[in-house]
């Protein structure tokens, strides 16, 4: 074999590669793009389920038992939620601003988040 064809070979021999890491790269992009939807689609599913939910709570689907045991669910699972919050809360030694809802220390005089004036309890 003389240099060219070497040369030719290995020009042969990268082409292809390029190619196929091109293809890979493209196909990742791809993948990436995927992902961001459907993640975007999940938030769109998240907040029609709270209109649903927020209309729920004034009168909406009062005859469809499937949305009142979800609604249900959802206030059972809220409720252990901001007990356990509270129970950190308390391990912390803060307490969550009436204003924001920021976890701010026992014995400030304003939350350190939006500003607002704190009452001792």
């Amino acid at each position: 074999m003389n240099f060219d064809n070497i040369l030719n070979k290995a020009k042969d021999v990268f082409e292809t590669a390029y190619k196929k890491a091109d293809g890979a790269i493209s196909v990742q992009k791809q993948k990436f793009d995927i992902a961001g939807l459907e993640n975007k689609l999940s938030k769109d599913y998240e907040a029609l389920g709270k209109l649903c939910f927020e209309e729920m709570q004034k009168g909406a689907f009062a005859d469809n038992q499937n949305f009142l045991s979800v609604a249900e669910e959802i206030k059972i699972k809220t409720a252990q939620i901001e007990e356990l919050q509270a129970e950190v809360l308390k391990a912390k030694n803060k307490k969550r601003c009436a204003k924001c809802g920021a976890a701010i220390e026992k014995g400030s005089a304003f939350c350190n988040v939006c500003g607002e004036s704190v009452n001792e309890e």
